[in-house]
């Protein structure tokens, strides 16, 4: 009976001990995790057909949800201290977090849609944090909501202008405008998904899906090409990169991104000479855009220019002081110098700031097998090997090594 006694009264102690501690806790130490839910019903024209209006709907409650979220942030956490207005944080915000469809109706006259979005606080702050640091993606970011409200702004103004059209062919034609501002809408929607599912998800497959899809609904969307060349890069389909690449910068001349997908294709087909050229162009289109200098830093590495990659590499890690990538490059010139030591801290930096890019770890564990250090050696080759690195495992196989 005393034992009893004593268990229920710890467990009494357990309980009232918790209650004090969530009482007194700070909200923000309660709950990182917030969801919002919000509704939106569109009213349809006689000009709107089911899919103009589910992309209007669609848009208009992302938006909604975003700029509540915003306003929540900059008032409750630490991103009140990084100085981006509102619309800022909408836009990168945008990029982080999915928004999940609860329920939608269409009955011919109005598009129903409740969406939510659920985040950690915390780590939408700190994902907020790298994006404004990192000027590309935060460029990238605001541009896609520009191409957004500029297109949603055309469909209000031409809506408006519709119905005070009369004859036939003003209305045809008014209605053609029509149609193509809500494509251009519908396809921005499909690259910004697909740029999310590359450059976040990681996920090749579903970002090709919606970049073939931004496409077909718009075949004249330079990026989404651009973003299909990159993908195929990835896939080691080096003619196809090249292929894409080219259409993007027929279609839009004064697109960087597209000169560096094609330099990095001419890479890929070991014309680095070719390669350098498309990144120079790159960089006279937008000299403050770091991966030409970190991919011609790779093209410099290539053609044993070592002093020439560290300088490259050096002015990509000046442009955005987070790119694992340029860490990993100059580290790889460093080891052709003979600067072990100073590779490896580069490595350690690459490997920190994404520790999912094997090629850093195995770069590091060969450059410790020059240092004579095996066992570090082999447990960084065993992990890139474990993070799928083809080169890693067919040296551990070589060597009769499991990893």
């Amino acid at each position: 009976m005393e034992t009893k006694s004593l268990y229920r009264n710890s467990c009494y102690l357990f309980v009232f001990t918790m209650f004090f501690l969530l009482s007194v806790m700070p909200a923000s130490a309660k709950a990182k995790t917030i969801t919002n839910i919000k509704e939106y019903t569109y009213q349809a024209s006689e000009i709107d057909s089911k899919l103009s209006s589910r992309t209007i709907a669609l848009e208009q409650v992302k938006r909604l949800l975003l700029e509540e979220l915003g306003t929540y942030l900059i008032s409750e956490t630490v991103v009140k201290n990084f100085e981006l207005t509102k619309d800022q944080i909408s836009s990168f915000t945008a990029g982080i977090v999915m928004t999940v469809i609860l329920d939608e109706k269409w009955d011919g006259k109005t598009y129903f849609l409740k969406a939510k979005i659920t985040t950690d606080t915390d780590e939408l702050a700190r994902s907020i944090d790298d994006v404004r640091r990192n000027q590309e993606q935060s460029k990238d970011w605001e541009e896609m909501k520009k191409k957004k409200d500029e297109a949603l702004k055309k469909i209000e103004e031409l809506r408006k202008e519709l119905e005070n059209v009369k004859n036939v062919k003003g209305a045809k034609a008014g209605q053609d405008r029509y149609t193509q501002a809500v494509n251009e809408l519908n396809a921005a929607d499909w690259f910004k998904k697909g740029y999310v599912l590359k450059n976040s998800a990681k996920n090749n497959q579903e970002a090709m899906k919606a970049f073939d899809k931004a496409i077909e609904i718009d075949p004249h969307y330079a990026k989404a090409y651009a973003g299909r060349a990159a993908i195929y890069y990835d896939w080691r389909q080096y003619q196809q990169a090249l292929r894409e690449s080219e259409q993007a910068i027929q279609l839009d001349p004064n697109l960087p991104w597209g000169f560096n997908c094609r330099g990095i294709a001419h890479v890929g087909l070991m014309n680095y000479q070719e390669a350098i050229q498309d990144f120079n162009k790159a960089l006279e289109l937008d000299p403050k855009y770091a991966w030409p200098y970190c991919n011609r830093s790779w093209a410099y590495y290539m053609l044993r220019n070592y002093h020439q990659a560290i300088e490259d590499a050096n002015k990509a890690i000046g442009l955005n002081p987070g790119f694992s990538n340029a860490y990993f490059r100059r580290g790889r010139a460093l080891v052709s110098l003979n600067k072990f030591q100073d590779a490896i801290k580069d490595f350690d930096e690459a490997i920190k700031l994404d520790p999912t890019f094997s090629w850093s770890f195995l770069h590091r564990g060969f450059t410790f097998l020059k240092l004579g250090k095996t066992e570090q050696a082999l447990e960084d080759l065993k992990r890139a090997a474990s993070l799928g690195n083809n080169d890693a495992q067919s040296y551990m196989k070589q060597k009769g090594i499991q990893w």
